[in-house]
């Protein structure tokens, strides 16, 4: 019988800047998005502030929030709730990426001590696939991984174990929801009328895969939980649906339908960001799509890939009138597949020489890298120019080396001057109240005073 266990950071952003300053554990703490706007991580305590109140006074209203509680401030713009967040003493960060990228990379490397088989589904999720494991009592086991990963790293997480995928992501929702759980809960421990309870009081749009739009559509024909769902013919799922959704059905019931993805290697690789200021001139634009660029490719060689499209785009604010907006984009087709950055990088300045226009302040710009395979596939082209051999050996170790350095003395020890000088662009994010990277940069470590 398959067995899995979905292994979930709580409040992973706002634990992470609690992880290095056990000033916090008693504060709330929240975490802002890109540029310091929106709030898109908050601890227990930061969530049980009442919103409601300050937002009567304030005449916002509560309309377009994603939580379901009314009085929730998350995803709310920082400006609105600052005066709130400061009367109940609440530590506000500046999103920490580089902080929250490593501290996700050790505990996927710790939890995937736990099981011969480990899925990574995002920054602060994994699944654990449990079925070869003989012998061993798995609530025990999510026990341990619980403790271990808190006494390691000093972060929480939630574990939930079911048969099936899609009945682990509601497993670890229940152990997250209800204190008694402890953080911790085995489907395999619950009687039937427990189960059934369950599946009866919780909403059809928590269960994985099923996004607003299709919890709607399943409301409008009356299907309001889980068990709603869960008891549903699959002849009916099957007409009136998708067999995304009759799969869903099936793991709801036990049958393992999700099989686990061969490789995390992506099809297609974006980098994008909006500006801490409006650019208005091509040099700083230039700087920007190649820092992008860097990033991409760096995912790219992780991958042990190369791609064969460069997609440049930029735009205006959305908010700007139709007569003052301007959202370019230009595919650059490469002649043969790359992964190195200074290739890449004149390509991007190729494309942005073609669709740049002069008299607009652009809000957002990023790069695309796409027909991506894996660098020992690729088919030489006979109709194309020889490749120069001697140049592309340079850049190679050139790309070889910085990638070498950044590893050994921390990200961007080493870098392409065309992306500007780092941390003195006036387009990069805007991030006052971010924290150190204890954990990338040397200069930037814990200190302890005795």
């Amino acid at each position: 019988m398959s067995m899995f266990a979905l292994i979930d950071g709580n409040n992973f952003y706002a634990s992470c800047e609690m992880a290095f300053n056990p000033a916090l554990w008693n504060r709330p703490v929240v975490v802002l998005s890109n540029n310091d706007g929106c709030i898109v991580s908050a601890n227990a305590l930061a969530k049980k502030i009442d919103f409601s109140e300050h937002a009567h006074h304030q005449r916002l209203g509560v309309h377009g929030f994603r939580s379901a509680k009314a009085n929730s401030m998350m995803f709310q713009p920082y400006f609105k709730v600052k005066s709130l967040l400061e009367k109940h003493h609440t530590a506000v960060f500046s999103s920490n990426y580089e902080l929250y990228a490593d501290m996700s990379n050790r505990m996927h490397a710790v939890t995937a001590q736990f099981a011969p088989q480990q899925e990574i589904y995002s920054i602060d999720e994994s699944f654990l696939n449990l079925s070869g494991l003989k012998d061993v009592n798995l609530s025990d086991l999510a026990t341990d991984i619980r403790h271990t990963v808190f006494q390691w790293l000093h972060l929480p997480v939630a574990v939930g174990i079911a048969p099936t995928k899609t009945l682990a992501k509601l497993a670890n929702h229940w152990a997250k929801q209800y204190d008694d759980n402890q953080g911790v809960l085995n489907l395999a421990d619950l009687s039937e009328a427990t189960k059934t309870h369950l599946f009866q009081k919780t909403d059809v749009g928590k269960i994985w895969g099923v996004g607003n739009r299709l919890a709607n559509q399943l409301k409008a024909k009356g299907i309001h939980t889980v068990e709603d769902l869960k008891t549903l013919p699959l002849s009916r799922v099957r007409k009136n649906f998708s067999i995304t959704l009759e799969r869903t059905v099936r793991e709801l019931n036990g049958e393992s339908c999700l099989k686990s993805r061969d490789t995390d290697d992506k099809k297609q690789i974006i980098s994008s960001r909006s500006f801490g200021t409006l650019v208005t001139s091509p040099k700083d634009m230039e700087q920007a799509l190649i820092s992008h660029v860097a990033i991409a490719s760096r995912k790219l060689r992780k991958q042990k890939s190369t791609c064969q499209l460069l997609t440049v785009y930029f735009r205006t604010s959305p908010f700007n009138k139709p007569s003052n907006s301007y959202c370019p984009t230009i595919t650059i087709p490469l002649d043969y597949p790359t992964d190195n950055t200074i290739l890449l990088a004149k390509a991007a300045k190729v494309g942005l020489q073609k669709i740049w226009r002069a008299g607009y302040a652009y809000h957002k710009a990023g790069i695309v890298l796409s027909e991506i395979t894996n660098n020992l596939s690729y088919q030489a082209d006979l109709f194309l120019p020889q490749i120069d051999e001697a140049y592309q050996q340079k850049v190679t170790r050139m790309v070889s080396l910085s990638d070498e350095l950044n590893q050994k003395l921390g990200k961007n020890s080493l870098y392409l001057l065309s992306e500007g000088i780092k941390n003195k662009t006036a387009w990069q994010m805007k991030r006052q109240l971010m924290s150190s990277r204890y954990t990338t940069h040397w200069d930037e470590l814990l200190t302890l005073h005795v």
